[in-house]
């Protein structure tokens, strides 16, 4: 059976009291220095990653403001080339219409001078010709400025009707 002495107790309690004392005296207080040396070094490394985050927030923030700053201006930029656009293309068509008008009031002076010229060649054709029939018919030869005038009053009355 067992058997428990005293002494043989109170010399395994001694014993371990005094390896926990050795054991706290010369092992605990360096496992505790480098636990807590590990402990700000993780502290540290918490820290500067806060940091650093801080950091890339404040970066992400600039960055997503001067994307707001570029996509501003690239609008005020299209808008001012549209309206570069729209003007120079408004001035283009204006310029082409009075281009057309002028051609088209050249054209129209130019048909009225022929339609002037045509008519008084005919007038003379046929002031000529019924000269000459007066003449045949009368057989003799007519005042050539009296006829005329006669003529032309003629065909002034008939333009009037």
């Amino acid at each position: 059976m067992l058997e428990f002495n005293f002494w043989t107790i109170l010399f395994s309690i001694i014993n371990i009291l005094v390896l926990f004392l050795f054991l706290k005296k010369f092992l605990f207080g360096r496992i505790n220095a480098i636990l807590e040396e590990r402990a700000c070094a993780v502290q540290a490394e918490i820290d500067k990653a806060k940091e650093e985050s801080q950091k890339a927030e404040k970066l992400r923030c600039d960055y997503e403001a001067s994307i707001s700053d570029a996509k501003d201006e690239a609008k005020k930029i299209v808008q001012d080339a549209q309206r570069t656009a729209n003007a120079r293309s408004a001035a283009i068509t204006q310029q082409a219409q009075e281009e057309a008008n002028r051609i088209m009031e050249s054209t129209r002076q130019e048909l009225a001078l022929e339609r002037e010229r045509s008519v008084a060649s005919a007038q003379n054709e046929i002031v000529s010709l019924a000269m000459e029939a007066a003449e045949k018919v009368l057989g003799r030869e007519m005042d050539e400025e009296a006829n005329r005038a006669i003529v032309d009053a003629f065909l002034d009355e008939e333009e009037e009707k």
